[in-house]
């Protein structure tokens, strides 16, 4: 056996073309998903729109081809052309963080720890006393204005 001639990819001619037929195959593929997810998503607006609009706001019914202009508009308003993030957003994560750590920072974090346990035991009543106190506040605003 040559060892010298073990690693050398030596393909027939014959498989290399079935790659680019592979790959050809594989686009006209790609094609025609996109454009059945453009002729569903097309109808489906169209139809909700014609269902929904006349009905709802007195509008005209439109065409597919208004329907598909609403998708591509509403991909340029809010999903956009540009490029991608490959890296989830960090959004939610920094704004629980920034909120948890200021909660964290207050002096007194350590009255909400009872703060379950009052409300079962004095609750209701502390409620019902703010809210009694509240109303003689406002009949008192009242009997002034008169």
């Amino acid at each position: 056996m040559n060892h010298q001639n073990m690693f050398i990819n030596k393909e027939p001619s014959s498989h290399q073309g079935s790659k680019v037929l592979r790959i050809i195959g594989m686009v006209f593929m790609g094609v025609l998903f996109a454009a059945g997810f453009a002729l569903v998503f097309g109808l489906l607006v169209m139809w909700l729109w014609n269902w929904l609009m006349p009905a709802l706001f007195g509008l005209g019914e439109i065409t597919y081809w208004q329907a598909f202009g609403i998708l591509l508009l509403a991909k340029l308003f809010f999903g956009g052309f540009g490029s991608h993030k490959r890296e989830p957003s960090n959004h939610f994560h920094d704004r629980f963080h920034s909120r948890w750590n200021h909660l964290k920072d207050r002096k007194n974090v350590d009255s909400w720890k009872d703060f379950r346990q009052f409300w079962k035991d004095e609750g209701k009543a502390r409620y019902q006393e703010y809210a009694q106190k509240k109303q003689e506040e406002k009949d008192d605003k009242s009997s002034e204005k008169e």
